[in-house]
């Protein structure tokens, strides 16, 4: 195991490009976590496959599938191992998305997977291959790029995860692509990303109605983020979000069945719920539009009940925020 190159985030997170086997880790570059990807509940060891390569190597995929320590694909299209150290290897984080078009959602998707797994179970580093590449069939350079991007986006947050390894087994794919890395490092140190929002509006389309009440009862008095275009397929959503998330001080969450189904929703909120854990309850402020079943970050929640779509409940939600945040 080779460290190619190396971004340091303000946050001191790591993100490194390594040339190696992710079957064969050595001492140095033991990790917490290993992210593996699969067709869902499909752990046939092909010879293409990670899963393939960790077979070979005396690790089964669907054995550990069979025994896992959580398994919240439900929610997140993900489940994590036993403690199982191989190879030092502590964990397999196991990621299975459904088949769709945009491969930005399914990077977003890898991220938003290992959220809740780093608190519980204290993970503190992640090697991952260039995930997507194989059987789904996304480029080389563009997974690069995004896996990069929203590493460094989450590596420069209060996130658990301070080491995050994409290894490369082929030199040469490691030559194609490093000067990728190098631009996105050059990118990194010279970017500024200053306070431009006071509230974030995260709400789902279906609700966009709520959500632009909302702005017009809070936008006299404070600066807010709505996202009114909608996120075609094959979009760059991801990118998109991470600039505005990082623009913004507070959180509206507007919750119902329609936001707890959206793949954009939960990524917003898998952001909101570390901003939670480091700044407080103070910082995600959610507003409880229709009834659903609550998943457990939103149910410790302090919410405001306006169920169901009571427009007085949120005109009244709206000017407790001006009361309690005018300067």
């Amino acid at each position: 195991m080779q460290i190619v190159d190396e971004i340091i985030t303000e946050k001191k997170g790591k993100l490194q490009l390594i040339l190696g086997d992710l079957t064969d880790i050595s001492p140095e570059h033991k990790v917490d976590v290993l992210v593996v990807s699969a067709f869902p509940g499909n752990y046939t060891p092909t010879s293409t496959s990670l899963i393939g390569s960790l077979f070979s190597a005396g690790l089964s995929v669907e054995r550990l599938a069979s025994e896992k320590e959580s398994d919240f694909r439900d929610q997140f299209d993900s489940w994590i191992s036993k403690e199982i150290n191989f190879k030092n290897i502590k964990r397999i984080l196991c990621f299975e998305p459904e088949e769709e078009k945009n491969p930005y959602s399914m990077i977003a998707g890898i991220f938003q997977s290992i959220m809740p797994f780093a608190t519980q179970y204290s993970i503190e580093s992640v090697a991952m291959p260039l995930i997507l590449t194989g059987c789904r069939g996304a480029s080389d350079q563009m997974v690069l790029k995004e896996l990069i991007k929203t590493s460094l986006f989450w590596l420069d947050k209060d996130f658990p995860v301070k080491t995050i390894k994409i290894v490369i087994k082929d030199i040469s794919k490691i030559e194609q692509l490093h000067p990728l890395f190098v631009a996105h490092e050059n990118k990194y140190l010279a970017k500024s990303v200053p306070t431009k929002y006071d509230f974030f509006i995260s709400y789902s389309r279906k609700n966009q109605n709520f959500a632009q009440l909302i702005r017009e009862k809070l936008q006299p008095n404070f600066r807010v983020f709505l996202d009114t275009q909608d996120i075609d397929i094959g979009t760059n959503w991801v990118n998109k979000l991470n600039t505005s998330l990082e623009k913004s001080e507070r959180f509206i969450v507007c919750v119902s069945v329609d936001y707890l189904a959206s793949k954009p929703c939960k990524y917003e909120f898998t952001y909101c719920n570390l901003v939670l854990i480091n700044k407080g309850d103070d910082y995600v402020l959610p507003v409880y539009l229709y009834s659903a079943e609550l998943p457990f970050p939103l149910q410790i929640l302090n919410y405001h009940d306006a169920r169901e779509g009571q427009l007085n409940k949120i005109e009244e939600f709206c000017e407790r925020l001006i009361e309690k945040y005018t300067v």
